[in-house]
């Protein structure tokens, strides 16, 4: 069974939750005996990139950039999957967040391309379906499985009409090469950012747009600054490292508008001066969890939190809220903290006892890479997901 994956977000343009997902999916494709064929945006001048048993193939018209009409933009999308189908065998095609990070059209056109050639699709939820329109195209359209991410997503499509008997939560994984625990990361860390070696690093790390639109405070990292706020008369030495994803080339003026706000935030309430915000590359983000002593993302909603299981498997204390996907990772006082969104109060206590109790701050951690071992690895959590699609590829009529 060859697969075939299509994705409006690439790892080669940003960097988020799902593009790490991509990133992890490629690497474990390329050493497979299958074959596994990849469609993501570019900007229409990029070659085909082989790695292994996988080839990527860049698609402008999946781009946010591209500057014709969307009609237009859908059927020469078409006219590409139908060329790629027609150069390879294809058993199974995976489309990534079709219901939101494209138009409509898009997925018309693929669900017609792929009735007419008989190849079954799995629409994969990285999202919440947030509008009518992307509620329909989850339910009404030709898909043989839809896989979420977590339960959370599984629970909020079935109660929006989707049919329980083609969902299944697939929950996303930890590369455990990349990201693991490194006890020397600390002075690295610091050594990078200029900081003191008595220096104590709250850390944050999310996107600060989606699309078009601010996210600061759904990410809550407005919550966050107010809580660190509280917490530097008292501990003089403590820092907020904010790590900010990497966006695409199209939206760097939305980026820039959402990064001046942040800045705008951080001056208002006192703690320019102690904090850093930075874009990290993604191969330097296992360091900067490995060099700091809490990570903290009280999002008002998250489908499931990559970044958590990231901080985890590098024996980074969590502390998350009790919303979405979020409880499905973090178990309160076990492995983390469970906290409401929006109380900036009880954050900041959080993070206090992180810091201040070390029967606390060990217990965690060595729960935390417990979690990651057992339940989020991401080479166990693909061969689980390859039986998936293995059964859907089987339902192909002949």
């Amino acid at each position: 069974m060859n697969i075939f994956l299509i994705s409006p977000n690439s790892p080669y343009e940003s960097i988020g939750g799902v593009e790490r997902y991509l990133i992890n999916f490629i690497k474990y494709c390329e050493t497979q005996s299958f074959e596994t064929i990849v469609l993501v945006p570019g900007f229409g001048d990029e070659q085909t990139i082989k790695q292994g048993s996988v080839t990527i193939y860049f698609s402008k018209y999946l781009a946010q950039h591209a500057n014709t009409s969307t009609k237009e933009n859908a059927h020469s999308f078409a006219e590409e999957v139908k060329t790629i189908l027609e150069t390879h065998s294809i058993g199974v095609i995976c489309a990534e967040n079709f219901h939101l990070g494209v138009p409509a059209a898009f997925s018309l056109q693929l669900n017609m391309i792929a009735a007419l050639k008989n190849i079954p699709i799995v629409l994969k939820l990285h999202s919440f379906a947030a509008t009518e329109l992307q509620t329909e195209l989850v339910n009404q359209l030709m898909w043989k499985r839809i896989s979420c991410v977590s339960k959370s997503v599984a629970g909020d499509c079935f109660r929006k009409g989707a049919d329980i008997n083609i969902l299944s939560t697939d929950y996303l994984g930890v590369d455990r090469e990349a990201f693991k625990e490194d006890t020397e990361a600390g002075a690295k860390l610091r050594q990078m950012l200029d900081l003191m070696p008595e220096h104590k690093i709250v850390l944050t790390a999310s996107r600060i747009i989606l699309g078009r639109k601010d996210i600061l405070k759904q990410k809550g990292i407005i919550n966050t600054v107010k809580a660190f706020s509280k917490l530097t008369s008292r501990y003089p030495d403590l820092r907020l490292v904010i790590a900010v994803g990497r966006p695409p080339e199209s939206l760097k003026h939305e980026f820039d508008a959402a990064h001046k706000m942040l800045l705008g935030y951080l001056k208002l309430h006192d703690v320019a001066a102690k904090t850093i915000v930075r874009k990290f590359q993604l191969e330097e983000m296992a360091l900067v969890y490995q060099g700091s002593d809490v990570f903290v993302l009280p999002s008002e909603n998250e489908t499931f939190g990559q970044v958590f299981i990231e901080a985890m498997a590098c024996g980074l204390p969590v502390i998350g809220t009790n919303v979405g996907g979020i409880p499905e990772i973090i178990s309160d006082k076990r492995n983390g903290y469970l906290i409401p969104p929006n109380d900036a109060t009880v954050l900041a206590q959080r993070i206090e006892s992180i810091i201040n109790d070390t029967e606390v701050r060990e217990n965690f951690i060595k729960a935390g890479k417990k979690s990651v071992t057992q339940k989020f690895d991401s080479k166990q959590q693909f061969i689980k997901y390859i039986e998936v699609l293995n059964s859907v590829a089987d339902t192909k009529t002949s």
